[in-house]
């Protein structure tokens, strides 16, 4: 395939993105190969020793990301050795092996890489011995060139190279900083949203459960008990229009009634469970309940579209918690209960009544176990229940699990 110019250096960033420790080793033989001029110099013993520290220099660059801190520390070392011996400082013999080199480059890169890799008090203080090797050098270089204005330029040209190199280096530090706290953002927002629609999956799944508990028993143990009994009660009757051994018209009595005993405590313990007229709606299901209520009860419903099963439930069963607590507790003689539609499709419940009020959430009571009701779907309740009444509890809930 045709590589186009405008590619090639795009190409080139994504393979040095994509293999790092592999550019950064090409970068360090990139720096020594510069220097390879400048190393031929007499004797043999010298050369040797110049190519080994521009050699450590560039190996410093390749092991720029994996150890930055080591790394920038040999490539201090080297430079300030360079500094103090590579100069003819206070007039003496500089060291030919300290000589500086193309190599010597690599005291630049490694100071963006330790901005870049490392907290900032640690680069600040990389940039602050930069800035003191290159003032002792510029010092001993005195010696060697008498152009003040070389010098300012040397000054200047060193300060801003090592500066420069910091702020690209910490730059590059922020940026992948805010790469990151986004990533962790999406990432926790993701696993927010995996939750929320776990847990409605869940409430969902276990509204359905009941619902389907509360039909094996009224299709299953309801029908069969009821069988049992009218099948007692015509025991009965035959039994008490006969002779009968002495007890059994009792026995039959006591087991007719025990079975009818049974058979309306298994009919609330499914209205628990799941009432039948919730099938139906909430407008139904919430008119059944007032009904049955020992106390005037005002129902108000207007809601847009029906909430899902489960949060019918909730409205429900929150309506019943509060319609019982009003009546047991709160010695009121009046209810009303006011169901409306608000925004994104959620129901708002409230129920206030005309008793003494002081109504307190607390534990193990049950509107702590209403709130938690509540809270299972994101749901809020408020309560406003001041010495003297009136209570107003209200119950804001979404329209979906």
């Amino acid at each position: 395939m045709t590589a186009y110019p405008g590619r090639v250096p795009q190409q080139a960033y994504a393979w040095a993105r994509g293999h790092p420790v592999m550019a950064d080793g090409l970068l360090g033989l990139v720096l020594l190969a510069c220097s390879t001029d400048q190393l031929r110099i007499s004797p043999v013993t010298t050369a040797l020793a110049a190519a080994t520290v521009n050699a450590l220099l560039a190996l410093a660059v390749a092991l720029r990301r994996r150890a930055t801190v080591a790394a920038f520390g040999m490539v201090a070392v080297l430079g300030l050795a360079q500094a103090v011996f590579g100069f003819r400082a206070y007039g003496g013999a500089a060291v030919p092996a300290l000589q500086p080199t193309m190599t010597d480059a690599a005291i630049v890169v490694l100071l963006a890489a330790l901005a870049a890799r490392r907290p900032r008090r640690e680069s600040l203080a990389g940039l602050a011995l930069c800035l003191v090797g290159s003032g002792i050098a510029i010092y001993g270089w005195a010696f060697a060139r008498s152009s003040a204005g070389l010098l300012l330029l040397a000054v200047v040209a060193l300060s801003a190279t090592f500066t420069a190199a910091w702020v690209l280096g910490d730059s590059a530090a922020l940026r992948r900083a805010r790469y990151l706290s986004l990533e962790e953002r999406l990432a926790s927002a993701e696993r927010t949203a995996d939750l929320a629609r776990t847990r409605a999956q869940a409430v969902e799944e276990s509204a359905a459960r009941l619902r389907r508990i509360e039909r094996d028993l009224h299709d299953g143990a309801q029908v069969r008990l009821t069988a049992l009994a009218m099948t007692l009660g015509e025991i009965k009757e035959t039994v008490s229009g006969q002779a009968a051994p002495a007890g059994v018209l009792a026995l039959a009595s006591q087991a007719h009634q025990t079975a009818k005993d049974t058979l309306a405590e298994l009919r609330d313990l499914a209205r628990g469970i799941h009432p039948p007229a919730l099938d139906r709606g909430l407008d139904p299901a919430l008119h059944a309940l007032t009904e049955t209520s020992g106390m005037p009860v005002s129902l108000d419903i207007v809601i847009a579209a029906r909430p899902s099963p489960a949060i019918e439930a909730i409205v429900y069963f929150s309506a019943a918690e509060l319609l019982a607590n009003a009546t047991k507790h709160a010695g009121a003689s009046r209810v009303t209960i006011t169901v409306r539609s608000t925004g994104q499709g959620g129901v708002r419940l409230t129920v206030a009544d005309d008793g003494a009020g002081g109504a307190l959430v607390t534990d193990g009571g049950g509107l702590a176990g209403l709130r938690e009701r509540v809270g299972t779907v994101d749901g809020h309740m408020c309560i406003d229940s001041p010495a003297g009444g009136p209570t107003i509890v209200t119950i804001d809930l979404p329209g979906h699990a």
